[in-house]
């Protein structure tokens, strides 16, 4: 082990530079000239949001709305051939044949009622502000923008100009829309094979993503569905990352994998995402048994990863290896560890969205959430209109801290009126209240 985040495993000892209750006075400082800049342009109508960073060839495009999609009728599966536009060049395409589920999906076969209500976009024009204060969810404001700072070397204008960037993608993505819709819109096929099954903590508490490659097979549903997987799992991710541990391992398992199962369009889909709109929530990835076949593509995958994400990438060939970074005890016994963890799909029940449609119940919690911004945002903008040396500085930091942690208490009270429960809230590892239960 040689590098910074290895090291961290060594020492267990979770490196908190740069993060919240964890800056320098410069970062501080940095901190406040960022929410100044983003203050003064919070008025601004988000039509005026520039383009999202375009992404790079053959990575996944949406055909339509995310919400438009949904309510048109499945697409018919391919008949009687196979798909090989997602493999890599081609090469180890499936030969299957798409069945009847090629397009299915979870809200199709779940039992009545236990999709959440119609979601009612908003249909006035959107202010810069409206769209920032929704893409918080329920974290620590500073959590987020420092995610950005950090992500651009702590400049300032390269920071701002990343985060606005994102709250377009977010609305243009309808994110909101994800995150009330939930796994009704995601392909039913795809959740019951756990590509993507987070359970338990490494040894640094950070969330372990598990990543069966050979569950994975392009040509078993649309490209766009694959996409909208991954979304729907990087926000349920968010859930699950409370400080000090604001980062995810990513556990990638090649074991058997064979060519077919990689997906060329949907890795560099999923990179680009991780850089531009999920940035700092990488922490470790293992990529565990890697097979001749990996190792063939390693050289490909190696100049598309960001020096940072490079950085972050281990080799783990044994269990012993892996135990390194996860103890026994929360490491699945398929991978040589104690804990008896299977993955295992459970379609959503009847009524587990009933609040959802308790409009006065809702608008309430929505009302007593922006209250709480409005406070927050009001003292940020004294908090980052002075020197941070001053002793009213500090004043004003404590009282914006409380604010912050008012704004943090009401996003959670408000989360089970406009968030489809997830198979997270359903096997008990997310309460109502967003505490996590491992």
């Amino acid at each position: 082990m040689a590098n910074g985040v290895v090291e961290q495993y060594e020492k267990g000892q979770l490196n908190l530079d740069g993060t919240l209750g964890h800056l320098t006075t410069k970062e501080a400082g940095q901190l406040q000239i960022l929410w100044r800049k983003l203050l003064e342009a919070f008025a601004s109508d988000a039509s005026e949001l520039k383009d999202a960073p375009a992404a790079p060839a053959d990575t996944a495009q949406s055909t339509a709305k995310r919400s438009m999609r949904a309510q048109a009728s499945p697409s018919p599966a391919p008949s009687g051939k196979s798909s090989n536009s997602g493999s890599w060049f081609g090469f180890g395409a499936s030969t299957k044949t798409e069945d009847e589920s090629y397009r299915k999906t979870v809200g199709q076969v779940a039992p009545t009622g236990s999709s959440a209500p119609e979601f009612v976009a908003q249909g006035r024009a959107r202010s810069i502000r409206d769209v920032f204060w929704a893409a918080t969810l329920c974290d620590h404001p500073d959590v987020l923008v420092l995610r950005f700072l950090r992500a651009r070397k702590w400049k300032v204008d390269d920071a701002l100009k990343m985060l606005l960037a994102c709250l377009r993608w977010r609305l243009d993505e309808e994110i909101d829309w994800v995150v009330w819709t939930g796994e009704s819109a995601l392909n039913y096929a795809l959740m019951q094979r756990g590509i993507g099954a987070m359970h338990k903590t490494d040894r640094l508490g950070q969330p372990i993503l598990y990543i069966p490659v050979r569950q994975n097979d392009p040509s078993a549903q649309p490209q766009e569905q694959m996409v909208d997987y991954t979304v729907y799992l990087m926000e349920v991710a968010r859930i699950m990352l409370h400080p000090p541990a604001e980062k995810v391992c990513l556990l990638l398992d090649t074991t058997d994998m064979a060519m077919a199962n990689m997906d060329w369009t949907f890795f560099k889909t999923f990179l680009h995402y991780l850089e531009h709109y999920y940035p700092e929530c990488l922490g470790l990835v293992l990529i565990y048994n890697a097979s001749w076949v990996f190792n063939s593509l390693w050289k490909l995958i190696c100049p598309l990863l960001d020096p940072v994400v490079a950085s972050k990438v281990h080799f783990a060939q044994s269990t012993a290896e892996l135990q390194k970074f996860i103890a026994p005890e929360n490491l699945s016994i398929e991978y040589g560890g104690s804990n008896s963890f299977k993955y295992q799909y459970v379609l959503p029940r009847a009524g587990e969205n009933a609040k959802m449609a308790d409009v006065t119940a809702r608008n309430t919690a929505m009302a007593a959430r922006l209250a709480a911004c409005d406070r927050l945002e009001a003292v940020t903008r004294k908090w980052a209109g002075i020197d941070s040396a001053t002793s009213s500085s500090q004043t004003l930091a404590d009282e914006r801290a409380a604010a912050a942690d008012d704004l943090v208490v009401a996003s959670r009270a408000m989360d089970t009126f406009v968030r489809a429960r997830t198979l997270y809230h359903r096997n008990g590892v997310i309460s109502d209240d967003l505490t996590i239960h491992w």
